[in-house]
Protein backbone atom coordinates (compact mmCIF):
# COMPACT_ATOMS: atom_id res chain seq x y z
CA UNK A 1 0.00 0.00 0.00
CA UNK A 2 1.42 3.27 -0.77
CA UNK A 3 1.99 5.75 1.97
CA UNK A 4 -0.65 8.28 2.56
CA UNK A 5 0.45 12.27 2.47
CA UNK A 6 1.39 14.06 5.33
CA UNK A 7 -2.57 15.59 4.84
CA UNK A 8 -4.60 12.60 3.51
CA UNK A 9 -8.09 13.43 1.86
CA UNK A 10 -10.99 11.39 2.41
CA UNK A 11 -14.82 11.46 2.71
CA UNK A 12 -16.68 12.24 6.46
CA UNK A 13 -20.00 11.25 6.34
CA UNK A 14 -22.75 9.56 3.81
CA UNK A 15 -21.78 9.75 0.21
CA UNK A 16 -25.23 10.85 -1.98
CA UNK A 17 -27.16 7.65 -2.55
CA UNK A 18 -28.44 7.70 -5.99
CA UNK A 19 -32.39 8.91 -6.87
CA UNK A 20 -32.56 5.00 -8.57
CA UNK A 21 -31.76 3.62 -5.51
CA UNK A 22 -33.78 5.24 -2.86
CA UNK A 23 -36.71 7.18 -2.52
CA UNK A 24 -35.99 10.69 -1.51
CA UNK A 25 -39.60 11.97 -0.55
CA UNK A 26 -40.33 8.42 1.35
CA UNK A 27 -37.04 9.23 3.29
CA UNK A 28 -37.89 12.92 3.59
CA UNK A 29 -41.64 11.91 5.45
CA UNK A 30 -40.23 9.57 7.92
CA UNK A 31 -36.59 10.98 8.20
CA UNK A 32 -35.04 9.59 10.41
CA UNK A 33 -35.91 6.48 9.88
CA UNK A 34 -35.00 4.27 13.19
CA UNK A 35 -36.45 0.60 12.33
CA UNK A 36 -36.05 -1.71 9.01
CA UNK A 37 -37.45 0.76 5.96
CA UNK A 38 -37.41 -1.77 2.96
CA UNK A 39 -40.16 0.73 1.74
CA UNK A 40 -37.38 3.12 1.17
CA UNK A 41 -35.91 1.42 -1.42
CA UNK A 42 -36.44 1.77 -5.80
CA UNK A 43 -35.55 -1.51 -6.53
CA UNK A 44 -37.38 -5.09 -5.93
CA UNK A 45 -36.26 -6.97 -2.78
CA UNK A 46 -34.32 -9.28 -5.02
CA UNK A 47 -32.37 -6.53 -7.37
CA UNK A 48 -31.81 -5.07 -4.09
CA UNK A 49 -28.06 -6.14 -2.91
CA UNK A 50 -26.88 -5.75 -6.73
CA UNK A 51 -27.93 -2.41 -6.95
CA UNK A 52 -26.62 -1.16 -3.70
CA UNK A 53 -23.13 -3.04 -4.92
CA UNK A 54 -23.78 -0.31 -8.21
CA UNK A 55 -24.25 2.62 -6.19
CA UNK A 56 -21.41 1.26 -4.37
CA UNK A 57 -19.02 0.94 -7.26
CA UNK A 58 -20.09 4.78 -8.05
CA UNK A 59 -19.30 6.12 -5.21
CA UNK A 60 -15.33 4.84 -4.95
CA UNK A 61 -15.34 5.57 -8.80
CA UNK A 62 -16.35 9.03 -7.85
CA UNK A 63 -13.75 9.18 -4.64
CA UNK A 64 -11.53 8.16 -7.28
CA UNK A 65 -11.70 10.58 -9.66
CA UNK A 66 -12.22 13.22 -7.16
CA UNK A 67 -8.20 12.19 -5.84
CA UNK A 68 -8.98 11.44 -2.65
CA UNK A 69 -6.57 9.53 -0.84
CA UNK A 70 -8.70 7.51 1.49
CA UNK A 71 -11.84 6.09 0.09
CA UNK A 72 -14.75 4.75 1.83
CA UNK A 73 -17.87 2.77 0.69
CA UNK A 74 -20.34 6.00 0.83
CA UNK A 75 -22.89 3.90 3.44
CA UNK A 76 -24.87 3.84 0.32
CA UNK A 77 -26.74 0.48 2.08
CA UNK A 78 -27.74 2.31 5.23
CA UNK A 79 -31.09 4.36 5.72
CA UNK A 80 -30.29 6.62 8.35
CA UNK A 81 -27.24 7.35 10.67
CA UNK A 82 -28.46 4.85 13.28
CA UNK A 83 -30.93 2.02 11.98
CA UNK A 84 -28.19 0.47 9.48
CA UNK A 85 -26.22 -0.64 13.31
CA UNK A 86 -29.71 -0.78 15.01
CA UNK A 87 -31.06 -3.60 12.27
CA UNK A 88 -27.98 -5.20 12.50
CA UNK A 89 -27.97 -6.01 16.26
CA UNK A 90 -29.77 -9.61 17.08
CA UNK A 91 -32.72 -9.55 19.21
CA UNK A 92 -34.35 -6.83 18.47
CA UNK A 93 -37.77 -6.49 16.51
CA UNK A 94 -37.18 -4.45 14.07
CA UNK A 95 -39.68 -5.57 11.53
CA UNK A 96 -42.96 -4.87 14.47
CA UNK A 97 -41.37 -1.77 16.25
CA UNK A 98 -43.09 -0.58 19.39
CA UNK A 99 -45.37 2.29 19.17
CA UNK A 100 -45.00 5.44 21.65
CA UNK A 101 -48.56 6.16 23.69
CA UNK A 102 -49.10 9.56 25.12
CA UNK A 103 -50.15 8.56 28.23
CA UNK A 104 -50.67 12.50 29.70
CA UNK A 105 -54.02 14.26 29.55
CA UNK A 106 -53.27 17.38 30.80
CA UNK A 107 -50.16 19.45 31.82
CA UNK A 108 -47.56 18.36 34.58
CA UNK A 109 -44.54 19.66 36.10
CA UNK A 110 -42.19 17.44 38.06
CA UNK A 111 -40.05 18.72 41.07
CA UNK A 112 -35.82 17.68 39.90
CA UNK A 113 -35.50 17.26 43.93
CA UNK A 114 -36.23 18.24 47.34
CA UNK A 115 -32.64 19.62 47.94
CA UNK A 116 -31.67 22.17 50.32
CA UNK A 117 -29.72 24.19 47.53
CA UNK A 118 -33.01 25.81 46.66
CA UNK A 119 -31.75 26.32 42.84
CA UNK A 120 -35.05 27.38 41.20
CA UNK A 121 -35.17 26.39 37.81
CA UNK A 122 -37.79 25.21 34.90
CA UNK A 123 -37.44 21.65 34.12
CA UNK A 124 -37.14 20.80 30.33
CA UNK A 125 -39.89 17.96 30.81
CA UNK A 126 -41.92 20.50 32.57
CA UNK A 127 -45.32 21.39 30.21
CA UNK A 128 -46.25 23.80 32.62
CA UNK A 129 -44.92 27.70 33.82
CA UNK A 130 -43.75 25.69 37.36
CA UNK A 131 -40.21 25.82 38.25
CA UNK A 132 -38.52 23.08 39.84
CA UNK A 133 -36.36 22.95 42.93
CA UNK A 134 -32.41 21.13 41.88
CA UNK A 135 -30.29 19.65 44.36
CA UNK A 136 -26.94 20.08 44.33
CA UNK A 137 -23.74 17.68 44.79
CA UNK A 138 -24.04 18.84 49.11
CA UNK A 139 -27.05 17.45 49.23
CA UNK A 140 -26.48 13.84 48.80
CA UNK A 141 -22.86 13.88 50.55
Amino acid sequence: MPALPLFPTTLVGSFPQPEWLIDRAKLAGRFPPRVRAAELWRPAPEHLARAQDDATLLAIRAQEDAGLDILTDGEIRRESYSNRFATMLGGLDVDNPGVFVERVASRISRRASSGRSGAKVRSRRATSSSSATVASFRDFV
